[in-house]
C-alpha cells in the first residue's frame, strides 16, 4: 500500500445527469484510511451543494422547510420554484445559486457565515 493514495473505489461516476456526478472512494494518508467524496456540479448548483455538505442535519431540514413555506423546493443539487410536476421539470427551472449567500438571498435570509 506504500505510495498508494486511492485504495478503493466505492462509486465511480456514470452518465452525466442534470444534478452532477459523484465519485466515492477511500484514500490512505499518513497511516489512516479516510472516505473521500468528489462532487462535480454545474456552477449554478454550487451554493445549495455547499449548504447541504457543510450544514448540520437540523440546519438542512430547517432550510428545506423554510424553502417549502416560501414556495420553493430546496435540495442538495439546487433550489427551484415549487411545482406540481415531478423532478424532471426542476432542471428547467433552477434558480442559479453560485454561493451559499445566493441561497440565503433567494429565501430572504440574512447570510450568516459558518
Amino acid at each position: 500500500m506504500e505510495g498508494t493514495f486511492l485504495t478503493d473505489h466505492l462509486a465511480i461516476p456514470g452518465p452525466h445527469t442534470h444534478t452532477g456526478e459523484t465519485y466515492l472512494g477511500v484514500c490512505y494518508y499518513k497511516g489512516v484510511h479516510r472516505r473521500i467524496d468528489f462532487k462535480v456540479v454545474d456552477r449554478e448548483r454550487f451554493g445549495p451543494l455547499c449548504i447541504f455538505y457543510t450544514g448540520g442535519d437540523y440546519f438542512n431540514r430547517s432550510m428545506r422547510l423554510l424553502a417549502t413555506k416560501k414556495g420553493y423546493h430546496l435540495e442538495n443539487y439546487g433550489i427551484y420554484p415549487a411545482l406540481k410536476a415531478g423532478k424532471d421539470k426542476y432542471a428547467l427551472n433552477i434558480i442559479p445559486c453560485y454561493t451559499e449567500q445566493d441561497v440565503f438571498r433567494v429565501l430572504g435570509l440574512k447570510y450568516v457565515p459558518p
